[in-house]
């Protein structure tokens, strides 16, 4: 399957390299409807929501995410885009510049990146070293962010909201997750959820939470390591109103409107209990399935905050259009 996947892939990545540049000159509009019912002067926030762009020194990878941060900046012009890890095919440097290049021409104010698997490896060879990794991506990261950080965990405030940011601590394809982060993780919660009072509070991890979004106990190396996923959950479930961001699946958008036809009960959005809402952004740059006749490459989602909930509505950046079957409203308490 993933070999049939990624045949297509090949096939309409090398269709949008010629087709994107010539349509966006027009104003021509793809991959859905053009308009939404959001009343924007109800909008409180406005995030754009990208995953595992997985950029390497490759014209077509970068034409593609090119001609979706051309959509983020004309046609959605958010507070925040978000690029949830993965940023990099391989993260060294000859990567990091590519995808630091592309998010230069961005005409977005905040710029929030993290640090997925694929950035904690500096080649395709084994063992990885880690140290070199994460130092590209904090000089890398840093900079695109245009702030100073010294590690994968880190706050990020934008507008009155929050982000609290992980990343694994070592080279795992599943994070890894030190008591020493999830400790941190524990502080910067209790201190967000007291400046932050009857706000969302978003939580970022590049990979998602075991037993949620099709994955099982860290089955297939989707998950996190070792019982760091359940300490995690138990710290996110003492405040109100978190939101988990999380990439790496590559199962595209998924919802009861369209449930996925390739991953039997998988859901972009989950709620994993009162206080958590869980969300798997799909593979922006890989077609490996595909749902509701839509062609993954190019996927996100747009977050609207209101005052008495947070709507995300799927949109394909690349194609410049919005997904009409992606609607999912979640209200706060």
């Amino acid at each position: 399957m993933k070999e049939i996947g990624g045949f297509f892939y090949k096939v309409l990545a090398y269709i949008m390299v010629v087709i994107l540049p010539v349509t966006s000159l027009f104003g021509m509009v793809w991959g859905g409807v053009d308009k939404t019912d959001v009343k924007k002067d109800e909008v409180l926030f406005t995030a754009a929501l990208i995953s595992d762009t997985h950029i390497k020194n490759s014209v077509f990878r970068t034409a593609i995410f090119d001609a979706g941060l051309r959509d983020v900046s004309k046609n959605v012009q958010p507070d925040l885009l978000l690029v949830a890890g993965d940023c990099t095919d391989n993260g060294n440097e000859e990567n990091w510049e590519a995808f630091k290049k592309s998010m230069d021409k961005a005409d977005v104010a905040n710029k929030l990146v993290t640090m997925g698997n694929h950035d904690t490896w500096t080649s395709y060879d084994t063992p990885h070293d880690y140290e070199p990794a994460l130092q590209n991506f904090i000089n890398y990261g840093g900079a695109i962010m245009n702030r100073e950080i010294d590690g994968v965990n880190f706050t990020y405030d934008v507008n009155g909201y929050r982000f609290i940011v992980l990343g694994s601590d070592d080279t795992s394809t599943a994070a890894t997750l030190s008591d020493e982060q999830l400790a941190w993780a524990d502080e910067a919660l209790a201190e967000a959820a007291a400046e932050f009072a009857g706000k969302p509070l978003f939580v970022v991890l590049h990979q998602p939470l075991n037993y949620t979004h099709a994955v099982g106990d860290n089955e297939h190396n989707s998950g996190i390591n070792g019982d760091a996923s359940e300490k995690l959950l138990e710290i996110m479930d003492k405040y109100e109103n978190v939101f988990f961001f999380s990439g790496h699946q590559h199962y595209g958008l998924s919802s009861d409107a369209q449930p996925n036809l390739m991953i039997e009960g998988f859901k972009t959005i989950e709620y994993v209990s009162e206080n958590i809402t869980s969300i798997n952004l799909p593979s922006y740059e890989y077609g490996s399935y595909v749902t509701g006749g839509e062609p993954h490459i190019g996927q996100g989602l747009v977050m609207y905050v209101f005052e008495d909930s947070v709507r995300f509505i799927g949109r394909n950046f690349a194609l410049g259009g919005w997904i009409s079957f992606f609607d999912v409203t979640v209200p706060l308490s």
